[in-house]
């Protein structure tokens, strides 16, 4: 029974790690096991060999949520592209009080947080207005060369870090930088172009950013949550749908919305926040 477990919990981690706005980091405190995982990823052979044959079917899985989501999502922004980026969108809202939850779970927002977050939600409008401006996104490029897989490994490489942070999603940071798309593509096309500079980014995100995201959530926690909350507050100028209007799109997109935001914000109000 434990085995099965193991593998709903990877399995549900999986997909959360799709959807832009779910955090996979959430899903990990929420099942108990973030301790476990979060130290066989900064590679504590203590707690690997501890927990082993659990990790092993986490593992499995975790990968058989990715590829098979993958599908899904996939056809999803074929067919339905404004209620899909609207539910998106609900599910980053919705994910906002988590986000402030464990940020001040030992002290209060001063005015200097505002820094942070102003920096960061300027990056991240910034990022998505020049895209505007380029005519043509970063999302509908021709990867080739190495500026692209330099592209896809910095991208996958920074939403590995942030998906081991519960509360944060890993896939809206690719969103933000316009690799979203064209990573799940890949994974149904099998693109190794598009999959071994992601796949290589995301091992190290995973690794290194364990060890980093520990220290720096110890020493500024308030400023990194701060940030994070810019990032939030960008995204969702950034995947803001291109369709809405008055049209029906637009209102079964704000169902999907409504559903977005009720699915976060009932996850993050029974998620318990560790204190460290």
């Amino acid at each position: 029974m434990q085995h099965i477990l193991a593998v709903l919990y990877g399995l549900v981690f999986g997909i959360a790690n799709i959807i832009p706005g779910v955090s996979g980091g959430t899903m990990l405190v929420v099942f108990g096991c973030y301790d476990k995982v979060c130290g066989a990823l900064s590679l504590n052979l203590k707690e690997i060999k501890k927990n082993l044959i659990f990790l092993i079917f986490f593992g499995i899985g975790a990968a058989c949520g990715i590829v098979g989501f993958s599908f899904v999502i996939t056809w999803l922004f074929e067919n339905f592209p404004t209620e899909t980026y609207m539910f998106f969108i609900g599910l980053i809202v919705g994910s906002i009080p988590l986000i402030i939850k464990n940020a001040t779970v030992k002290e209060k927002f001063r005015p200097s947080c505002a820094v942070p977050f102003i920096l960061a939600l300027a990056v991240v409008v910034g990022l998505a207005m020049l895209e505007q401006f380029s005519g043509s996104g970063i999302a509908d490029a021709q990867f080739t060369g190495i500026f692209s897989a330099a592209l896809f490994l910095g991208a996958a490489f920074i939403a590995a870090v942030a998906m081991i942070i519960p509360g944060v999603s890993g896939s809206f940071i690719m969103v933000l930088f316009g690799t979203y798309r064209p990573v799940i593509e890949s994974i149904k096309s099998l693109n190794f172009a598009i999959l071994i500079p992601t796949a290589v980014g995301v091992l190290a995100g995973l690794v290194l950013g364990a060890r980093l995201i520990t220290y720096l959530l110890k020493k500024y926690r308030l400023m990194v949550f701060s940030a994070i909350l810019g990032l939030v507050a960008g995204s969702i100028y950034a995947i803001f749908p291109a369709g809405f209007g008055f049209n029906l799109d637009t209102l079964f997109g704000l169902f999907t919305l409504a559903a977005g935001f009720a699915v976060s914000f009932i996850v993050g109000k029974h998620t318990t926040v560790e204190k460290d």
